[in-house]
């Protein structure tokens, strides 16, 4: 009878595959997401590791010389001269590594310097597509990125001033700009010919050597290791490339585990619509379980049928949804390339991660149809006789709910308050804000039938005032079955809350940083000079400029442009007069501060709303699906209302004004959790050093955003139901 019980509810199955893709399509969008992620993940990782293994691949042997006794050229000459007489080796290079304050355009700062021999297997540069490698002394290469921030190119000149032993000013003049990544965020970089890095005050880093053909590396790094009389500053060019490489990988690993939680939230959301829609769908064929159990079929056997339902559910989404994520990152990849785009990477498919995903995709299912499966083995033999309670209405039990939702907020509020304190890491304290929004979110999800209740009297009442009839049938339809309105309420409001959450968060982070910005920019423009003097004698250079206001607060220069005076002139002289000074002058330009800011937190913002807009989008798909079961639920409801005198757009209003009135509950709730949790992860993270912002427009335009989409997604259902005929409620009765 297992199998039989099995087989009819995967015959029905099979004659409704589109139910099957309803009940699943939440869980496509989640694993489209959570495979996605895997793919950029991988992918991310390999790009930048590769990108931040910097030891060349004819490196057999590596010799770590910050471990070693080397505090001068002539005992680094009398290292390399060592090793370069053993056996086997076919050369070496000493890497070498300094940092310089050098004026570029006529801004001074500190920039990091590094050798490299420009030429042989063990160079770390590839030949650049403008101008030509250094070659000879006061020569260097600057990377990409330093030229992007400086101004600099092939021709140009950087200069280390005189300092305060007597050391001449020295002049370099780039020959070529190398794509190269960064070595050290937010620093300007070059490389120069070894003589020049030690002209710096540099000190041997690192050493390289080739090895001879025949070779073997393990062999040749004992050999080394005895010359060095360091064993353990010594391993092969392998184990030294692989840990850079995992070096970058767990950087890379810290990034993506925030990307792997709001994917697992995705998760989350996805089982919360399959729930719901496993339970209306089982509700729907009432009759043909009551059925099964009058022909001998027992509970249990129910349940395991229902649940290997779920089973080819859950197969069939996952392996939908990662084809999609595959298609979608080969499509992303190669309209990249078509864009100009360089040095973009292959995709990185890691099969075993992707059986992984499905496998959660599964469960996921599985485990959200448990309920709806258990409820459905209580439906007793003879609910087949007739229609009667073929719905789901009933009433929630609210006593037993009330208290669960209420332990969940005593659990909330301590896990905010323990996220709060000073007491642990930003890491640890992060995580007890996240846990602590999960038990809000939970405590949601168990009120939820109580809240359908609350929206009704207050956003209902409101709908009903204004849409007449469709607003009053909207709102006793979203009553009529609490649990299913609840479960569309709890996880639009999860999508709501985190973009809420993040917006409140990235308001409080502008507010701390632009206080800041005005705190350590008091004016437009402000030049550091070496003391006070100097700072009164380049302040009295500079107000002969009727364009500039000048005023001198200690070693500092304050400058603001003059009313009607263009910002970017004002700039340009202050530059000007500071790279022709003799003195050394830092300039530092608010706007570049701000502006430096305002695009790190549009970067931040388009990252975190593209990352929960897959939640959201999982959320709007499951008010989709919800509605569209409902109005098959409710034919023989709707073919009464047409008959006696509901029309066509009076029955679509209906049900794209439920949906309305679920979103604007939903909306509502999210932004205040999520405003509350966005605050917290701010003070979690110890970024709330400036005033608590609330970006109210944006709320305001979110909650109208959301509500306006879940009315859209219901315009389907809305069509569907508008196209039921009035003699249906005679078919059915």
């Amino acid at each position: 009878m297992v199998a039989s019980a099995s087989a009819v509810l995967l015959a029905e199955t099979r004659r409704k595959p589109g139910r099957v893709l309803l009940t699943g399509l939440a869980v496509i969008v989640a694993t489209v997401f959570a495979a996605g992620t895997t793919l950029f993940s991988e992918t991310l990782r390999g790009y930048l590791t590769e990108g931040d293994v910097v030891t060349p691949e004819a490196a057999a042997v590596v010799v770590d010389a910050s471990r070693l006794d080397v505090y001068d050229e002539e005992a680094a000459a009398e290292l390399l001269g060592g090793i370069e007489e053993l056996d086997g080796v076919a050369e070496v290079v000493g890497v070498w590594g300094s940092t310089a304050t050098m004026t570029a355009n006529g801004t001074s700062g500190e920039w990091s310097v590094a050798s490299d021999p420009m030429a042989g297997p063990l160079s770390r540069l590839e030949a650049p597509e403008e101008g030509r490698l250094p070659a000879g002394p006061g020569e260097v290469a600057i990377t990409e990125v330093t030229a992007q921030r400086t101004g600099l190119a092939a021709g140009g000149t950087l200069t280390i001033p005189e300092d305060d032993y007597g050391e001449p000013e020295r002049t370099y003049t780039v020959t070529a700009v190398v794509d190269e990544p960064p070595r050290r965020a937010g620093q300007n970089e070059l490389f120069a010919l070894v003589d020049d890095v030690v002209g710096v005050n540099g000190w041997l880093k690192q050493v390289d050597v080739a090895a001879a053909p025949g070779t073997d590396p393990a062999e040749l790094a004992a050999r080394v290791g005895e010359v060095v009389d360091h064993p353990d500053a010594v391993v092969t060019g392998e184990e030294q490339r692989t840990e850079e490489g995992e070096e970058a990988a767990e950087t890379v690993t810290a990034v993506l585990v925030g990307v792997g939680v709001f994917a697992g939230l995705a998760v989350v959301a996805a089982a919360v619509v399959v729930a719901s829609t496993f339970r209306i769908v089982l509700t729907q064929r009432r009759t043909q379980l009551a059925l099964l159990r009058c022909v001998g079929a027992q509970r249990g056997q129910l349940i395991r049928a229902v649940l290997a339902e779920a089973l080819v559910t859950g197969v069939v989404a996952g392996l939908l949804g990662e084809v999609l994520a595959m298609l979608a990152g080969q499509g992303l990849l190669a309209a990249m390339r078509s864009s100009g785009m360089t040095d973009v990477p292959d995709l990185v498919v890691s099969w075993p991660m992707l059986a992984g995903v499905l496998l959660v995709a599964v469960l996921t299912t599985v485990v959200a149809a448990l309920a709806p499966a258990f409820a459905a083995a209580r439906i007793p033999p003879v609910a087949a006789l007739g229609t009667a309670g073929a719905g789901e209405v009933g009433a929630p039990r609210p006593v037993g709910r009330l208290v669960f939702a209420g332990v969940l907020v005593v659990v909330a509020v301590g896990l905010a308050a323990v996220g709060t304190s000073s007491d642990g890491s930003p890491l640890e304290s992060m995580l007890a804000v996240a846990v602590s929004g999960m038990a809000a979110f939970a405590a949601v999800i168990a009120a939820g039938p109580l809240l359908v209740r609350a929206i009704g009297a207050t956003v209902g009442r409101l709908v009903a005032l204004v849409a007449g009839g469709p607003g009053r049938l909207a709102t006793a339809n979203a009553a009529q079955v609490p649990r299913r309105t609840a479960a569309t309420i709890s996880v639009l409001s999860l999508g709501v809350g985190l973009t809420s959450a993040l917006l409140v968060a990235l308001a409080t982070v502008q507010a701390g940083a632009e206080q800041q910005i005005d705190a350590q920019f008091p004016a437009e423009v402000v030049v550091g000079a070496t003391d006070p003097s100097s700072a009164e004698a380049f302040a009295e250079q500079l107000s002969a400029d009727d364009r500039l206001v000048v005023r001198v607060e200690g070693d500092n220069l304050l400058v603001d442009p003059a009313p009607g005076a263009d910002v970017a002139a004002v700039r340009a002289a202050v530059e000007q007069a500071a790279a022709e000074s003799e003195d050394l002058l830092t300039v530092g330009v608010a706007g570049e501060a701000r502006a430096e800011m305002e695009n790190e937190l549009s970067i931040a913002s388009l990252i975190g709303l593209g990352l929960v807009g897959m939640t959201l989008l999982v959320a709007v798909v499951g008010v989709g699906v919800t509605l569209m079961l409902s109005v098959t639920e409710r034919v023989r409801e709707t073919g009464l209302l047409r008959a006696v005198g509901l029309s066509r757009p009076g029955v679509r209003m209906m049900v794209a004004l439920e949906a309305g009135v679920s979103g604007t509950g939903a909306a509502v709730l999210g932004v205040v959790i999520g405003a509350i949790y966005g605050r917290l992860a701010v003070s979690a993270l110890g970024l709330d050093g400036g005033p608590s912002a609330l970006p109210v427009l944006q709320l305001v335009g979110l909650v109208a955003a959301v509500v306006v989409v879940a009315m859209l997604a219901a315009m389907i259902p809305a069509v569907r139901a508008g196209r039921v005929p009035p003699i249906r409620a005679l078919q059915e009765a």
